[in-house]
This record gives C-alpha cells, sequence and structure tokens, in this order.
C-alpha cells in the first residue's frame, strides 16, 4: 500500500499547492492529513483537500485547527480517524482512542513523548496518551506532526513513527509504503 502523510500545513497556500503536487506525483494509495490543517482558522482552502482526491483521505484536527476543521472533515468525504476506525485495502488505520486491540497505521497529530519530539531547548513536547496508545495497539507504523522541528523517521518498540510535519518550510511530507514484511519511508 501507498501513503502519502503530512500534518502542519497551517493553511499556506504553497503548502497545500505541494500536496496537490506530490499526490499527482505518487499516486497513492491513502492520503493522510495529520492535523493542524489551518492556522487558527486562517487558510480554510485546505479543507479543499478534504474532498479532491479519488484516492481515500484520512484526516484529523490538529492543535491549531479550530472547531469548524473537525467539522468540516465530518461532513466532506474523507474519514476522521480520530473517532472512526477505517480499513483501506485490508489495513486498518485508527487514532489513539480507538476501542479495539490492534491496528496498522495509528494516526494523531502529536508525536509519542520521547519519539521525534524535540524542540531547540532539548525538551520534548510528545504525548504520553499517543505513547501508551503505540504501546496498547502496536501499529507498524504511526503517523504524526505537530513539532516542526523534529521531522524524521523512528522507531518505538517495533513501530515504524514518522514525523511528516511540513512546518519545517522544507519537508513535503512523507511516503511510506506499507509492505507485507517491511515498511519503507521516504521524507519529502
Amino acid at each position: 500500500m501507498k501513503i502519502y502523510a503530512c500534518a502542519d500545513i497551517h493553511g499556506f497556500p504553497e503548502r497545500v499547492q505541494r500536496v496537490r503536487e506530490l499526490v499527482r506525483q505518487l499516486s497513492p494509495d491513502v492520503v493522510i492529513l495529520a492535523g493542524d490543517l489551518t492556522h487558527a482558522g486562517r487558510g480554510r482552502d485546505v479543507l479543499d483537500l478534504l474532498n479532491e482526491f479519488t484516492c481515500a483521505v484520512l484526516a484529523i484536527p490538529g492543535n491549531m485547527d479550530p472547531p469548524f476543521v473537525a467539522k468540516a472533515i465530518a461532513e466532506s468525504k474523507a474519514k476522521d480517524i480520530l473517532t472512526d476506525v477505517v480499513q483501506v485495502q485490508g489495513v486498518l488505520f485508527c487514532g489513539p482512542d480507538a476501542p479495539i486491540e490492534r491496528c496498522d497505521v495509528l494516526v494523531a497529530h502529536e508525536p509519542p513523548y520521547g519519539v521525534l519530539d524535540t524542540i531547540p531547548t532539548g525538551r520534548h513536547i510528545g504525548s504520553s496518551k499517543v505513547a501508551h496508545a503505540v504501546e496498547r495497539l502496536r501499529p507498524r507504523v504511526m503517523v504524526c506532526g505537530h513539532v516542526h522541528e523534529s521531522p524524521g523517521v523512528a522507531k518505538l518498540g517495533e513501530t515504524t513513527v514518522v514525523n511528516c510535519t511540513m512546518g519545517d518550510g522544507i519537508h513535503g511530507g512523507a511516503s511510506i509504503i506499507l509492505g507485507e514484511e517491511a515498511v519503507e519511508v521516504t521524507l519529502l
């Protein structure tokens, strides 16, 4: 399965355009928008992404998204994986509060505490709740953003954690190839 994931678009038109271009180039099976689509409500054009792709779109709001973003996700063709468990081509996607025992891909806006969550002061600002969800759900992949200074790929136990932030102004998210045996991640 081919997944394109990004977070922290923050409504910037150039980031919205980059998402469109990367989806065209990559032809993913699934697009994941992992929060902070807008910046405190500014940049509402980003919400067009919820309905414009032919592949599955999974989205969650982030800490900078006001309540209308969650409503826009709920009313779009995108699936809100904070509230739903979604299956695409046999792969289970979910959020940290999923009422299941296991999933393949866990999506949260915040990274798990201690993994890809370091800010310039050296402090970790990830979520303990997300770290516990990784332990409980044992996903193959965990997709997050939020910490603009820590894009990358790391392991938490057997889980591949991908901070696919666009917030650093350099990266365009991540391409994730979920094979039967291996996970291949490329930061874009």
